[in-house]
């Protein structure tokens, strides 16, 4: 008897409630990504009408998250289903419907695999640069931390106020509820880098259920970034590190692969109806991750 999935079966489409956590968590598992129930809570509690699943009989079969950011940038994470039901046009239902949710958005964006490239440039998304997923599961510091710590600043919640305007710029929209998401995942790793009483830089990571995810570190330059991560990896106590990096800058690539990281896959910035707010690339050392940008 053959185990495929009849076509054109009668998926329906609903918003997530809290009882779809589980189920949404085995779906993440099953991919291997590495996203906490936390992240999950976060999208319900601040874009409740963007973040849908697909059912099969009551059973949730796949999922797609978005987050308007202003009405500025959209961003559209956890786009998965599950195997036994790929090849139905449930992940096109669930990025047609997740889209025209955020359709106020000037600009709608996502971080996409290769294998989930051709999908998306089917539905119209561009891309805007290349990003490289990095692992690894030893950090080694680098000695520009020692020469520049006195800068470094941890970052608590009466001053996360002062990287707000630093990362609006360099994002391209207010997201401040995702800098105070991830400050509280991991307060001891959080720091910012002044100079002069001026902020040249932040850092901040998110525990994960694999890996724990280094991002956003936004910074004036290279030296300001490499100070940040390292101040921050070599309070991780050799715990498994994963973060998204721009390609752009070869130089910055090829510390982190000095300081013990190796590349996983590759991904891609895309953007959907136009990139209007694009914000400072080049300051955007490490991105927040595909589910928030």
């Amino acid at each position: 008897m053959s185990n495929s999935v009849p076509p054109k079966l009668p998926i329906r489409l609903r918003t997530m409630c809290p009882e779809d956590l589980e189920a949404a968590m085995e779906l993440k598992n099953a991919e291997g990504w590495n996203q906490t129930i936390f992240d999950w809570e976060l999208f319900m509690e601040n874009s409740p009408e963007s973040c849908l699943v697909a059912t099969y009989r009551d059973k949730v079969i796949g999922t797609v998250t978005g987050i308007n950011y202003e009405n500025k940038v959209a961003w559209i994470g956890m786009m998965l289903v599950n195997q036994a039901y790929r090849g139905q046009g449930v992940s096109k239902m669930l990025m047609t419907a997740v889209i025209q949710s955020l359709e106020a958005a000037s600009s709608i964006k996502l971080d996409a695999t290769p294998a989930g490239y051709p999908v998306y440039d089917k539905l119209g998304f561009k891309q805007e640069y290349a990003l490289i997923r990095m692992t690894t599961d030893k950090f080694t510091p680098s000695l520009i931390f020692e020469e520049n710590s006195a800068n470094v600043i941890p970052l608590t919640s009466e001053n996360l106020f002062e990287i707000f305007p630093m990362d609006k710029g360099a994002f391209g929209s207010d997201r401040k509820l995702v800098l105070i998401h991830a400050q509280r995942q991991q307060p001891d790793l959080a720091c910012m880098y002044k100079e002069d009483g001026n902020v040249k830089g932040f850092l901040l990571a998110r525990s994960g259920t694999r890996y724990l995810h280094i991002g956003p570190l936004v910074a004036t330059d290279a030296q300001v970034a490499k100070t940040l991560l390292s101040f921050a990896c070599i309070r991780t106590r050799d715990v498994p590190l994963v973060l998204d990096s721009s390609v752009s800058n070869s130089h910055w690539v090829s510390w982190l692969e000095s300081c013990g990281f190796k590349k996983q896959r590759d991904l891609y910035r895309m953007y959907l109806k136009s990139n209007s707010h694009p914000g400072k690339p080049e300051q955007c050392f490490l991105v927040a991750g595909p589910e928030l940008g």
